[in-house]
């Protein structure tokens, strides 16, 4: 891919879940909804530690209003896919899953392989 002005030459290729906005989120009283967000917490805190998610947490840029937040993977796209979408708030439809492959340089700064779901540069706190 050509590289952006000012990005480093040395980059690595990564796979970005950004979580959004379920179409049709079920309506849970405030037990289930807590429940929900808790085995949602765990599973993603189950990836961290295996080694799956390189990083974690809500994206800086907040101008699209269905987006929820963002995890990089470590793994192929096709399995970051099958792995979020065994997401217990995916299954429950709270969330729905949109995934891209970024190059990520630097530690910090993550720009488009290809056109992705998110059309502009993303900084992430660390990876």
């Amino acid at each position: 891919m050509e590289r952006p002005p000012g990005a480093p030459a040395v980059f690595d290729v990564r796979t970005v879940v950004y979580l959004r906005r379920g179409d049709h989120p079920p309506e849970l009283d405030e037990d289930a909804s807590t429940a929900l967000h808790h085995a949602h917490l765990a599973y993603l805190g189950e990836l961290v530690a295996r080694g799956i998610i390189a990083a974690n947490g809500p994206l800086l840029d907040q101008s699209d209003p269905t987006m929820r937040g963002m995890s990089v993977y470590t793994v192929p796209v096709d399995e970051a896919r099958r792995l979020a979408e065994s997401d217990p708030a995916v299954r429950a439809g709270r969330f729905r899953v949109d995934v891209a492959r970024w190059c990520v340089a630097a530690g910090r700064v993550a720009f488009p392989e290809q056109d992705g779901p998110v059309g502009e540069r993303v900084r992430f706190e660390d990876l």
